[in-house]
């Protein structure tokens, strides 16, 4: 997932991700940083969260 996000991020410019989520993933995207977002799950992009 980090992966994908650093290629949103710096390729395509996308200022967040978003995931399709079943009820029972949700908790899983939680601990990544995703909220939920109408039907999906996002998560701001920054370029802050791609240093160090």
């Amino acid at each position: 997932m980090e992966e994908a996000a650093r290629i949103a991020f710096y390729e395509h410019k996308s200022e967040k991700i978003v995931v399709i989520s079943g009820v029972g993933t949700r908790d899983y995207y939680r601990k990544l940083g995703y909220e939920l977002d109408g039907p999906y799950m996002s998560k701001p992009l920054r370029a802050e969260d791609f240093e160090g």
